[in-house]
């Protein structure tokens, strides 16, 4: 049969059948790259915990979610990519002994992961843990909206920390998202990289513990030269950390710890701001890198590097914002 010799209702019984197939075709099969196309209503720790299972896809909170063990805490495995709507509200752990734990409620093992939050920006994840999110070797993680918090009880170091950057991870802060930690903040180690866009808001807080010997971290750490930082907007800071109380034979003393550096850069290659952009205080005044070494006087940089000692850098101010931190704040030149 031509196609000259077709009727009309052939032509007809041929097109529906075709309509028939197709229509089957997209409605009958369930295939695993399919399933995850909707956005799927995240309303317990379970479901939290699941959203590992699913092979990529978007995820929106519907209520405050408790994580009460690490059983119901997040890791993602597989290469895809992953969408998390906090949309207001709040996930976050319960552990409050003083041990710290090598847990944490969000980590990214292989990866994209998105975090943000479509209701103004007032969704939280929340750690008691080491680390509130780890990005692990070459995962991604984009943080667009929302907050990052760590609030560890134990504090002896600068440990805890908000996003923990492990080797060749790659982070994204961007908008107005906040990432605040008792530690770091940002903790980066080798060959992770760290993007700041728009006007997101890094900062290292000292806790309510008082009496300890310690340092409390850095708004961002960097622990290595082969960290990766592009820093085109925000504002980076620390607090204090309380008075230290030291005893000894002759008694008790108390004096108060330094904590006037933003950022830290553990061997000083890394350290600048984004190419156009520059470093500034409360007062617009230009913010100066000075190595570890001044402390000890003017030629202990070059006597120390004559040993093969590599000097600290760290980004200082001695003015502190209207809220008691020491910030300072990335602004086109």
């Amino acid at each position: 049969m031509t196609k000259k010799t077709l009727n009309l209702p052939v032509r007809r019984y041929i097109l529906m059948t075709l309509l028939f197939v197709l229509v089957c075709t997209g409605a009958c099969f369930t295939s695993p790259s399919k399933t995850y196309a909707k956005t799927l209503k995240v309303k317990s720790a379970t479901d939290w915990h699941n959203i590992s299972k699913y092979k990529g896809g978007t995820f929106k909170l519907t209520r405050n979610i408790k994580l009460s063990k690490p059983a119901q805490y997040l890791t993602i495995t597989k290469n895809k990519k992953y969408t998390i709507d906090l949309n207001g509200y709040k996930v976050y752990t319960t552990y409050a002994q003083k041990e710290l734990r090598a847990y944490c409620p969000l980590t990214i093992e292989k990866g994209t992961v998105i975090l943000k939050s479509s209701k103004k920006n007032k969704g939280v994840l929340y750690s008691t843990e080491t680390a509130a999110v780890t990005v692990g070797n070459k995962a991604v993680f984009y943080l667009k909206s929302g907050m990052i918090v760590n609030d560890a009880v134990e504090f002896r170091s600068n440990m805890p920390t908000g996003i923990y950057l492990a080797n060749h991870a790659k982070c994204y802060i961007q908008g107005a998202s906040k990432v605040q930690s008792i530690g770091n903040a940002i903790a980066m180690f080798d060959y992770s990289s760290l993007f700041l866009t728009g006007h997101p808001l890094i900062r290292a807080g000292a806790s309510n513990i008082k009496g300890q010997f310690t340092h409390y971290g850095s708004g961002i750490n960097i622990t290595s030269p082969s960290c990766k930082v592009s820093l085109k907007g925000g504002t980076i800071g620390t607090m204090a950390s309380p008075p230290a109380v030291v005893n000894n034979f002759l008694g008790a003393y108390e004096f108060q710890q330094s904590g006037d550096f933003p950022i830290y850069d553990k061997n000083g290659k890394t350290l600048k701001a984004a190419k156009g952009y520059k470093f500034v205080d409360a007062k617009k005044n230009d913010v100066p890198i000075t190595s570890s070494f001044d402390s000890f006087g003017p030629n202990a940089a070059y006597y120390l590097a004559l040993s093969g000692a590599s000097p600290d850098k760290r980004l200082t101010t001695t003015v502190t914002s209207s809220d008691g931190y020491y910030s300072i704040y990335i602004v086109k030149k």
